[in-house]
C-alpha cells in the first residue's frame, strides 16, 4: 500500500520537525516565563534604574507590588484587574491609573498564551521522546542525538540572529511588538507620568531581552553539544567493539 506508507513517511517527517521546533521554543519560553514572573528581574529594573527615586515610591512598597504583579501574570482567572494600592509617605495611592491598569490586563493575557504554547512545546517534546524512542524504540537514540543537534545549532542561529538584530534597532522591535501583540493603543504611556513605565523602563526590557537571549543562546548551544557528545561516545563503543572482535578472531587464528 504506496500511499499508506507515504503518508506515514509524511507524519513521521512533521512528528519529528515540530519535535526540532519545540526545543528552541521550550527553552526560549521557559526563559521568558522565568523573567516575566521572577521578582529578582523586578528588583534589578528598580535598582539599575532608580525607580524609587524616579516614582518617589519606597523600595519595599515596589517589593510588595513586585510580588502581586508576579502573582496577577501567573493567575488563570479571566477578567481580572490589577489594582495596587501603595504608600507615599503619609498617604495611601493607587500604584497604577486606569490606562495602566488596562495594559496590564492585556499583558497577563498575552503571557497566558505564552504560558500555554510553553507547556504544549514541553509536553510534546516529552511524548515525543517517550513514545518514538523509549516505548516503541522506532528509532535509534543516535537518531534522537542527530535531532538534538540540529535543535541546539537552531537556536543558537534564530537566537543569534535575533540578539544582533536586538543590539542594533531594539527601539523599532519593541514598538513593532506592542503593534502586534495588542489590539489597543493602552500601552502608549507616559514615563513622566505613568509608573508602570518608570518601574519597567525600555532600557530594562533591553537588558531582559538580551540576557533572556543570551541564557538560550547557551542553552542551546549546550543540547547541540550534548548531542554530539552522545554521538562521539557511540562511535567510540563502537569502534572499541570492533577492535575487541578483530582480537579475538586473530586469537582465534592463531590458536
Amino acid at each position: 500500500m504506496p500511499e499508506y506508507t507515504d503518508a506515514v513517511i509524511a507524519l513521521r517527517w512533521i512528528a519529528a520537525a515540530l519535535f526540532i521546533a519545540c526545543i528552541p521554543l521550550a527553552l526560549l519560553l521557559t526563559n521568558v516565563r522565568v523573567a516575566g514572573t521572577w521578582e529578582r528581574a523586578y528588583g534589578y529594573s528598580y535598582t539599575q534604574y532608580e525607580v524609587p527615586r524616579v516614582t518617589g515610591i519606597e523600595r519595599s512598597e515596589l517589593d510588595r507590588a513586585s510580588s502581586a504583579i508576579s502573582h496577577y501574570f501567573q493567575s488563570a482567572r479571566s477578567g481580572e484587574l490589577l489594582d495596587i494600592r501603595a504608600q507615599q509617605g503619609e498617604r495611601t495611592i493607587p500604584l497604577f491609573n486606569e490606562r495602566e491598569i488596562l495594559h496590564m490586563a492585556d499583558v497577563k493575557d498575552l503571557f497566558q498564551t505564552v504560558f500555554r504554547i510553553h507547556e504544549f512545546a514541553l509536553l510534546y517534546v516529552i511524548i515525543y521522546i517517550t513514545a518514538v524512542y523509549l516505548w516503541s524504540r522506532e528509532r535509534s537514540m543516535r537518531h534522537l542525538a542527530r535531532q538534538a543537534v540540529w535543535a541546539g545549532v537552531g537556536t543558537v542561529a534564530i537566537l543569534g540572529a535575533a540578539a544582533i538584530t536586538m543590539l542594533f534597532g531594539f527601539d523599532e522591535m519593541f514598538h513593532r511588538f506592542h503593534v502586534l501583540s495588542f489590539s489597543n493603543d493602552f500601552w502608549q504611556l507616559d514615563p513622566r507620568t505613568d509608573r508602570l513605565v518608570q518601574m519597567f523602563p525600555q532600557g530594562f526590557w533591553f537588558d531582559v531581552s538580551l540576557a533572556v537571549g543570551a541564557v538560550t543562546v547557551m542553552q542551546g548551544g549546550l543540547v547541540a553539544l550534548m548531542g554530539v557528545g552522545y554521538i562521539v561516545w557511540l562511535d567510540r563503543r563502537a569502534e572499541q567493539r570492533r577492535l575487541q572482535r578483530r582480537r579475538r578472531a586473530v586469537e582465534a587464528a592463531t590458536a
